[in-house]
């Protein structure tokens, strides 16, 4: 995502896969002054891929909090994302704690009450208890 100034250091880095120098080039930004929600969403993507779930979506939820008053990213796009960490972080803690992962889910309506994804939310909250079957369960009845 480009900013004002063109690519971030940190993006940058995320397209090279070195997600963990990506997160400390994102934090010295923020650190250096940066209160915009780019360098949010640069941390928070670098968390999500380097597997640090809560990590990111605590920065998703800083980048949609800030860009609400600084209007710099493509809402659309933070929706996505941070709807994307929550369900990875979701499904990770759906193996220690079904009910912790479904709590994880309630953060993205409280976040975004009218995000784009409250009813995927709602369907994965059901998938996670298993009242709902998962999508690999329906794709083996499509060549049935």
């Amino acid at each position: 995502m480009a900013g004002r100034y063109g690519m971030s250091f940190a993006k940058s880095l995320i397209e090279k896969g070195d997600y963990e120098e990506a997160i400390a080039a994102a934090t010295e930004d923020i650190e250096g002054g940066n209160h915009g929600p780019e360098p949010l969403f640069d941390r928070a993507t670098a968390c999500e891929l380097a597997e640090r779930y809560a990590d990111a979506v605590r920065d998703f939820e800083a980048a949609i909090d800030t860009n609400r008053a600084e209007k710099e990213l493509d809402p659309f796009v933070l929706d996505d994302a941070y709807f994307s960490a929550l369900l990875a972080g979701a499904r990770d803690e759906a193996a220690r704690d079904v009910r912790s992962a479904v709590a994880m889910l309630d953060r993205y309506a409280t976040t975004l009450p009218e995000g784009a994804h409250l009813a995927d939310a709602r369907d994965w909250q059901k998938r996670l208890r298993g009242e709902l079957p998962s999508l690999l369960d329906k794709t083996r009845d499509i060549g049935a």
